[in-house]
């Protein structure tokens, strides 16, 4: 990957944290650590942890994508000795604020945050 892919995701990854901080989430980024890696932000939302795996490209891999989120949330709840918190893939859109971006889940995730099921 380039230096400017790098940099553009960078950029979209401290627009989101501050983003998120702003509606008072509790929003940190997490360390590069090659095939250690954590994830791109953790967020604490009412005691409980996500993982969210950002993504800021032309060409959309979601499967890529999910693997990439799934891995590492087993990787910080590893290195923590936790539970693997619940991870998501937000994919920023082209010519759109930070708020518009698409955040991508499983029907599973959906249904246990929306009704409890599961």
């Amino acid at each position: 990957m380039s230096s400017a892919n790098k940099r553009k995701g960078a950029t979209f990854e401290i627009a989101m944290m501050k983003f998120l901080r702003g509606l008072g989430i509790a929003t940190e980024r997490l360390s590069k650590a090659g095939s250690n890696d954590e994830g791109d932000l953790v967020c604490i939302v009412a005691g409980q942890t996500f993982i969210l795996e950002l993504k800021n490209r032309k060409k959309l891999d979601l499967p890529q994508f999910w693997r990439e989120a799934e891995a590492e949330a087993q990787n910080y709840a590893k290195a923590r000795n936790i539970e693997t918190p619940i991870s998501y893939v937000i994919v920023k859109r082209r010519n759109q604020g930070i708020e518009k971006a698409w955040v991508i889940e499983t029907v599973e995730q959906w249904l246990k945050r929306e009704s409890g099921a599961f």
